[in-house]
C-alpha cells in the first residue's frame, strides 16, 4: 500500500500552512517595528482594501481559533464571564476578551492593539457590538460596515440599491483608513491586490470541484487546516502557490484513484463552524468509512461564488465588485435559497447525508438548522443529523453523546444503500 493510501492522510502541501500562518504573524510584528499601521477587521469585511490601503490586517476570530487548538479558550472564556460577559455569547468575542484581559502572546491566540477595527455584520451583528466594547477598551476609532441581507423575495431595484448602499460605505471607509492613516488609495495597487483575491479564491474552488470525485481526495484535514489564508491573507501571492500545491496533489490524487479515506463508502456534508479545540473528533468518522466532501463555511470564504462576478470585473472595479462579492455572501442567504444550495451540493458532490452543527454560541451561523433539516428531508428526501456543540468553548460538547448520534445516522445511511 502506498503513502497516500494510508487512512485520513492529509495532502502534503497542506503541510505547508504553518509557514503562511508565520508569514501572517511576521508580518504583524514588522508592522509593529515599522510603525506601520494594523487593524482589527471581522470575517467577512474587505481585508482586500486594508492591504491596499498599506494597512497590516489582524483577525481575533482567527486569533480565537488558535487558542481553541491550543487548549487556552477555556481560560479565557471562563475569565471574560468573570468580567461580566454571559455564558451565551460567542465564544470567540470571549476568548478575545480573555486573551487582551491576560496580555496573551499572538502564538497563543492574543491580538495586539490595533491603529483602528473594522467590522461588518454580512455575518454576525455580534462583530460590531463585539468590536465596539474592544475598541473603547483600546481607545481606537472603529468602522463598521451595514449590509443588508437579501432574502428570497428581494426584487432587482431592491439589490441595485443595497449594492449602491454598500459602495458609498466601501468608499467612505477608504476615506475613513486615509484619515487615519494619511495612506492614499491606489486604484492599480487595488486591482492587483483584488487579482491575487480573485485568484485564491477561484483555486480553492478548484479544489472542492476535485472533491466531487469518487473517492474523495481531500478531507477535512486540509480544508479546515487550510482556510486560514482566506481570512486574513486575501490579495497576498503567497497563499496562491500553496492552493496551488494543494490543488495539483490532489489532482494527481484522482488520476491515480486515490482518495483521502483508503475505503470510501459515505459521503457526507458538514454545515457550520467546526470544534477548533477538537478537530481530532472528525478522525472519528472513518471508523464507519466516512468522510465529509463539502463543508458550506469553508466553501463560503472563497468570496467569489457568484458566477455573475469576472476577473474583468474585479480588475476594472475592484471597489463596486467587492460590494457585489459582499451581498454573494453564503451566510446572508434565508432559507429557501440555502435550502435550494443545499439539494443542488448534495447532488453534484453524491453526498449520502448532512451534518448540520448547532452551534451554542452562534447565532446567524445555527439559526434554521432544524428548519433546513426539516426541508432536505422532507423536500429532498436528504437524511440530515442536527448535532449540537460549540466552536470554541469544549465545555458545551459532549463527545461521546455527538459521536452517538453520528453512529446511529451512520446506522441509517448503511440501511439506505442496501435498498
Amino acid at each position: 500500500m502506498s503513502a497516500d493510501k494510508k487512512t485520513g492522510k492529509m495532502l502534503n502541501a497542506t503541510n505547508k500552512l504553518k509557514n503562511e500562518m508565520g508569514r501572517h504573524f511576521l508580518a504583524i510584528e514588522q508592522a509593529y517595528r515599522d510603525g506601520k499601521p494594523t487593524a482589527w477587521a471581522t470575517a467577512g469585511t474587505p481585508v482586500e482594501f486594508l492591504y491596499t490601503m498599506d494597512v497590516q490586517p489582524m483577525l481575533p476570530e482567527n486569533s480565537a481559533t488558535i487558542s481553541a487548538a491550543l487548549k487556552k479558550s477555556q481560560d479565557f472564556i471562563e475569565l471574560a464571564e468573570t468580567e461580566g460577559f454571559s455564558y451565551d455569547l460567542c465564544s470567540y468575542f470571549k476568548t478575545n476578551v480573555g486573551a487582551v484581559l491576560s496580555n496573551a502572546d499572538m502564538s497563543v491566540g492574543g491580538t495586539r492593539k490595533p491603529t483602528f477595527m473594522l467590522s461588518s455584520d454580512v455575518i454576525c451583528d455580534t462583530h460590531v457590538n463585539w468590536f465596539q466594547v474592544q475598541a473603547e477598551r483600546f481607545n481606537v476609532p472603529h468602522f463598521t460596515i451595514d449590509v443588508p441581507h437579501v432574502v428570497s423575495n428581494t426584487t432587482n431595484r431592491q439589490r441595485e440599491y443595497f449594492k449602491k448602499y454598500i459602495i458609498e460605505q466601501l468608499w467612505e471607509l477608504l476615506d475613513f483608513i486615509k484619515e487615519i492613516t494619511g495612506n492614499e488609495y491606489n486604484k492599480e495597487k487595488a486591482q492587483e491586490i483584488a487579482i491575487n483575491s480573485y485568484e485564491m479564491g477561484k483555486i480553492w474552488q478548484d479544489v472542492f470541484e476535485l472533491r466531487k470525485n469518487i473517492p474523495c481526495p481531500v478531507s477535512t484535514r486540509d480544508t479546515f487546516g487550510g482556510l486560514f489564508p482566506l481570512f486574513t491573507m486575501t490579495g497576498l501571492k503567497s497563499p496562491i502557490k500553496l492552493y496551488k500545491r494543494m490543488y495539483s496533489e490532489a489532482k494527481q490524487r484522482v488520476e491515480n484513484g486515490i482518495g483521502a479515506l483508503e475505503q470510501e463508502e459515505y459521503r457526507l456534508m458538514f454545515e457550520g463552524i467546526p470544534f477548533w479545540y477538537n478537530l481530532r473528533f472528525f478522525s472519528n468518522l472513518e471508523r464507519w468509512n466516512a468522510i465529509i466532501v463539502y463543508e458550506p463555511y469553508v466553501y463560503a470564504f472563497t468570496k467569489y461564488t457568484n458566477p455573475n462576478i469576472t476577473k474583468e470585473m474585479v480588475i476594472k472595479n475592484p471597489v463596486e465588485s467587492m460590494a457585489e462579492l459582499v451581498l454573494s455572501f453564503w451566510y446572508i442567504y434565508d432559507l429557501k435559497t440555502r435550502v435550494k444550495m443545499f439539494k443542488e451540493t448534495v447532488k453534484d458532490w453524491k453526498i449520502d447525508g448532512v451534518i448540520l452543527h448547532d452551534n451554542l454560541s452562534c447565532r446567524p451561523n445555527a439559526c434554521g438548522m432544524y428548519d433546513l433539516k426539516r426541508k432536505l428531508m422532507e423536500e429532498a428526501d436528504i437524511p440530515s443529523l442536527v448535532i449540537t456543540s460549540d466552536m470554541n468553548d469544549p465545555r458545551k460538547m459532549n463527545e461521546t453523546q455527538v459521536l452517538n448520534q453520528i453512529e446511529s445516522f451512520i446506522e441509517i445511511l448503511r440501511e439506505r444503500k442496501k435498498r
